[in-house]
């Protein structure tokens, strides 16, 4: 198979709301905002308090020598063995400027071949569900664990 465009559906839920009490810097972060990363910009930047927000990134796959893929594009970061794509959170000020101040770090080298030859072939994303409110109710950020991930 050649190179193909694969979309995902990014859906976040349980957003931590746009007011952040940072402990580890002290400051209070607002109005808070969650983007996504494409190249070196933050994008489709959203209110941090909606119930719910959906992305939908794409990446050009190919398969390496070992069968497994590798996922290309502007949203794609990481080396070609494990790449990922990053949600970003940060403050929106009123020029307009976004300062990203965590991100959130989105794993794809766990999708088999299979699984993406019957999304190219549906021509339907694969869907990812994300909790994005850690356990002391702040931004979630670094690589999510399990329970946040449903794929």
């Amino acid at each position: 198979m050649s190179d193909k465009r694969l979309k995902l559906e990014v859906i976040c839920t349980e957003l931590p709301g746009i007011r952040f009490d940072d402990r580890h810097t002290m400051r209070i972060m607002k109005p808070v905002y969650l983007g996504i990363q494409s190249g070196s910009r933050v994008i489709h930047q959203v209110p941090a308090d909606r119930r719910r927000v959906t992305f939908q990134p794409e990446f050009t796959v190919s398969w390496r020598a070992d069968g497994s893929p590798t996922f290309l594009g502007p949203y794609a970061r990481g080396k070609p063995d494990d790449r990922f794509f990053y949600l970003s959170w940060g403050i929106k000020h009123a020029s307009g400027r976004f300062e990203m101040f965590r991100r959130l770090k989105i794993r794809l080298g766990h999708l088999s071949r299979r699984r993406i030859d019957r999304s190219l072939k549906a021509g339907k994303p694969i869907t990812v569900k994300l909790r994005l409110t850690d356990d002391e109710g702040a931004p979630l950020c670094a690589t999510p664990p399990e329970g946040n991930v449903h794929w």
